[in-house]
């Protein structure tokens, strides 16, 4: 059972790698008018807003934090600023894709930045309730929609131009997911998804501190409900919950995708290199070497144009923005290249691999 200060530290460290640079941005919190939009408490949900100068053209980032995979974890998860809305603050500060300095993010300087908090548990799949006392509600589908419908009341989202799905860890996972339900939202805009570290490998190995990932991950699929949240029936009704991994929904995936990623997670625990047949071990750098050459090639396969990626040897999850350069070029430039120019215009068609060995300190800072 996982401790509130385990959760603490899965929330701090969901807000801090969304930013921690100049220039930060500052967004003010929207309170849905849908009363089926609740946190696992069932605490009414709220999002948060920056309006931009250029009205029509929306980044949407979805906050991650790990998940809940069992119904005690949830219980406790309920407790906190990851389950609850009752503690979240007027505004929130973000900087990196958030910025409103064109030098740090020239793509989306001038857009309408919008940051949905992670309360969910279930990367924004779920849509049940538990038959616990007191009960969980597992409302992702319902606070995507619920966002997405007063964007369109109070934004002018009807009118979007352009929509960038992003996030990071379990908010990257839901950039897989659900760009694509987006996108079907304003189906006259163009679209594109911006998973930082959602690339997570399917087995049972040991993540967040727990073993038996691919388990716990069927379990929540299942008493969340999570099919019903996810856009790509043709994924959930071949693969099932196999689709709450990237490498597996990907094929079904109609938007193109930037990813941003490490070849070597630092949240990746000891154990299988998903079915490469790797026994993934950090103190043993070989071992390590190998599961990153399995993480490209799968990558690499999955990934390609009018996709791209952007693929780093600094062991690191999240963040990072603007801070590597493969090919002398950093991220945010990359990215807006990727979606202006196409992934022609990048070195290897897009797929922007640093591919040095582990340990690298120096991929870190290149």
């Amino acid at each position: 059972m996982l401790s509130r200060c385990r959760w603490l530290f899965l929330f701090v460290l969901a807000v801090a790698v969304q930013g921690g640079r100049a220039s930060n941005t500052v967004l003010n919190r929207v309170e849905v008018a849908s009363s089926s939009a609740k946190c696992l408490d069932g605490s009414p949900y709220s999002y948060y807003v920056s309006p931009g100068s250029t009205p029509s053209k929306f980044y949407i980032n979805m906050q991650g934090g790990g998940w809940c995979q069992d119904l005690n974890e949830c219980a406790q998860r309920a407790q906190t600023a990851l389950g609850s809305s009752k503690s979240w603050t007027p505004t929130q500060t973000f900087s990196d894709t958030f910025s409103r300095d064109s030098l740090q993010n020239p793509l989306m300087a001038n857009w309408t930045l919008v940051y949905l908090p992670y309360c969910d548990g279930g990367s924004f799949t779920g849509n049940a309730v538990s038959a616990t006392d007191p009960p969980l509600y597992f409302r992702g589908l319902n606070i995507r929609e619920a966002v997405v419908a007063d964007l369109r009341q109070s934004y002018g989202f009807n009118d979007a131009s352009d929509v960038v799905v992003g996030g990071c860890s379990a908010g990257g996972l839901a950039a897989y997911l659900h760009t694509d339900w987006y996108a079907s939202q304003v189906p006259k805009a163009r679209a594109g998804a911006l998973p930082d570290s959602g690339f997570f490998l399917d087995g049972n190995y040991t993540r967040d501190g727990k073993e038996d990932y691919e388990a716990r991950m069927q379990q929540m699929y299942l008493f969340m409900n999570s099919s019903a949240g996810i856009f790509s029936t043709q994924c959930t009704e071949v693969l099932g919950y196999k689709c709450l991994f990237a490498l597996y929904m990907l094929p079904y995936i109609k938007t193109p995708v930037f990813a941003l990623n490490s070849a070597y997670d630092a949240t990746m625990g000891n154990g299988p290199c998903g079915n490469s047949g790797i026994t993934f071990n950090w103190s043993n750098a070989t071992s390590v070497n190998a599961c990153g050459t399995y993480i490209r090639t799968l990558m690499r396969k999955l990934l390609q144009p009018p996709s791209a990626a952007f693929l780093d040897a600094c062991q690191h999850h999240c963040g990072e923005w603007n801070s590597i350069h493969i090919h002398n070029i950093d991220s945010s430039v990359a990215f807006t290249t990727w979606y202006t120019k196409g992934s022609g215009a990048l070195p290897d068609s897009g797929f922007l691999d640093q591919g040095l060995p582990y340990p690298c300190a120096s991929c870190c800072r290149d």
